[in-house]
C-alpha cells in the first residue's frame, strides 16, 4: 500500500475542512475555515499535502516558512483519520524526506499540546528535542492553552 503526499487542490479543501473536525482531531487542531485553508494553498510560503493511501485520502499536512532565509519550516499542521496503525510515522517520514531532499532547510519545527501524548512519544522517536513552552498562547473555547516547541535539525535527520 503506497503511502503518498500530493499538493491539495480547492477541491481538496472540504477533505481538509473535515479531517480537522473529525473527532479524534478536535482537540488536538484548532479547526481553521475553508478560507484559511485556501489561502494556504495559494500561499507561496506555505505547502498543503494531502495524504493518499492508495486512492483514499487519510490525511493532509501543512507546511509553512519554504520563503524563509534562516531555511527553518514549521509542520503547521498534521492530521492522519486512521490512528494507532502506524501512519502517523509513515507519514511523519514522508514529510521530514521531502523537506530535507527538496529545501535547503536546516531546521523542521513544529508546536504540540501538551496532552498530545501520542504525538509527543512519536516526534520524539523521530529525533524531535522540546524546545520550550508557549505558555497559554491558544484562546480555545473561552480558556487558554499552552503548547511545546519541538524540532529536528538537518543534521539530527541525516545522522539517523
Amino acid at each position: 500500500m503506497p503511502l503518498t503526499l500530493q499538493p491539495t487542490t480547492a477541491i481538496d479543501i472540504s477533505f481538509a475542512w473535515g479531517a480537522e473536525r473529525a473527532e479524534h482531531a478536535r482537540e488536538l487542531v484548532t479547526p481553521w475555515s475553508e478560507e484559511q485553508h485556501a489561502q494556504a494553498i495559494l500561499d507561496k510560503d506555505q505547502e498543503h499535502l494531502l495524504v493518499r493511501l492508495d486512492e483514499e485520502l487519510v490525511g493532509f499536512v501543512l507546511l509553512a516558512g519554504l520563503a524563509s532565509s534562516p531555511h527553518s519550516i514549521e509542520l503547521r499542521r498534521i492530521v492522519v483519520m486512521r490512528i494507532g496503525v502506524g501512519l502517523g510515522r509513515q507519514v511523519m517520514q514522508l514529510v521530514l524526506a521531502r523537506v530535507f531532499d527538496r529545501t535547503h532547510a536546516h531546521r523542521v519545527w513544529l508546536d504540540v499540546k501538551p496532552g498530545n501524548t501520542r504525538a509527543r512519544r512519536l516526534y520524539s522517536s523521530l529525533g524531535f528535542i522540546e524546545e520550550g513552552t508557549l505558555r497559554d498562547v491558544l484562546l480555545v473555547s473561552g480558556h487558554r492553552e499552552s503548547v511545546l516547541l519541538m524540532s529536528l535539525l538537518r543534521p539530527e535527520w541525516e545522522s539517523r
